[in-house]
């Protein structure tokens, strides 16, 4: 059974990242139809899958019998509005990252599940990264034992020659923090699903580069309620500097990934390295979806899901604005 997809939006994102990992699963998903508002883009992406039509209007894709799911990657502000638009057109939904734009939208959006019989889910690709997915069987495993502190340093140069940096949209943002958000809620949904519920914390941010948006770096620092402890450095104006870096301490050992290399190091017992095959998740959440529609399941990435990510991204950068202590639970 293939599902008939419809891509209401086409740029960088859908171009670069869906489209590869929907190529893969050809037999899954058949693209039936295009939408964006500027008209040269929306008819080159269109004959690039197979010279489907495409429209300006999102509303005209979704009157069309010949789709049965959407997937929507648009500027973060419009998602509320055209997910609800297509749950009540009764198509299937998987959105881009973050969920919404503010936190009454994000909030809005987790109850649709409750109203709506519809698959709908929030393309978080690091929940469906294999390297993430193994670094979770490794605790569970024991084989570092107890983790009691995670540190997460991500420090990159996202300047003007950027791709992504060039989108007005993020420059001029209409939802809080930039590229801090835009980046660092993948670390959130990964920390997340490793340790559950943050409890407290206190974070920090700057603008390095204004001509990028209005923020680009900050520094959380938090506990879990389970009582693990650590910190998220997310500087994205690094100058010379480049390291994506996860370590997690227990009380046996430790984890540390780099990238796509994942390495184990205990006392006593040296130290094992694997190399993860990985597109980043972008196949897999692709196939979460289809399975979810196919087999009337709940997606991993559920729009409740996503709307704590945000929650937990928003009272970070509240922390960071107001520079006092938070508390991400009561």
């Amino acid at each position: 059974m293939k599902i008939k997809l419809g891509i209401i939006g086409t740029g960088i994102a859908a171009k670069e990242l869906h489209l590869p990992a929907l190529v893969s699963l050809e037999d899954k998903f058949e693209i039936t139809c295009v939408c964006n508002h500027t008209e040269p883009k929306a008819r080159q992406f269109a004959a690039a899958v197979g010279n489907v039509p495409y429209f300006l209007d999102y509303r005209e894709l979704l009157a069309r019998k010949d789709v049965d799911a959407v997937d929507i990657i648009l500027p973060i502000q419009l998602n509320c509005k055209v997910v609800l638009d297509s749950l009540e057109a009764g198509k299937h939904v998987i959105v881009e990252k973050p969920i919404a734009s503010n936190l009454d939208d994000a909030a809005f959006m987790a109850t649709f599940p409750e109203r709506f019989d519809r698959v709908m889910m929030v393309a978080e690709n690091y929940r469906y990264n294999p390297v993430f997915k193994r670094v979770k069987d490794l605790m569970s495993g024991g084989k570092i034992g107890e983790p009691y502190s995670v540190f997460w340093d991500q420090l990159t140069l996202t300047d003007e020659s950027n791709k992504f940096a060039k989108t007005q949209w993020r420059i001029d943002h209409q939802y809080p923090g930039g590229f801090v958000m835009d980046a660092g809620i993948h670390n959130i949904a990964v920390l997340r699903d490793l340790f559950g519920e943050m409890k407290s914390g206190i974070a920090y941010n700057r603008s390095v580069n204004p001509s990028i948006g209005r923020m680009d770096s900050m520094s959380l620092q938090f506990v879990f309620e389970s009582g693990v402890s650590g910190s998220l450095d997310l500087y994205f104006s690094a100058q010379g500097m480049s390291k994506n870096e996860l370590t997690i301490l227990g009380s046996e050992g430790s984890v540390v990934v780099q990238g796509n290399v994942l390495t184990v190091k205990r006392r006593g017992k040296g130290e094992t390295r694997e190399v993860i095959e990985t597109d980043r998740g972008y196949k897999g959440q692709l196939e979460d979806f289809y399975e979810s529609i196919v087999n009337h399941k709940t997606p991993l990435s559920t729009f409740q899901e996503a709307f704590k990510d945000f929650k937990t991204m928003v009272l970070a950068l509240d922390s960071a604005m107001k520079w006092e202590e938070l508390r991400f639970a009561e």
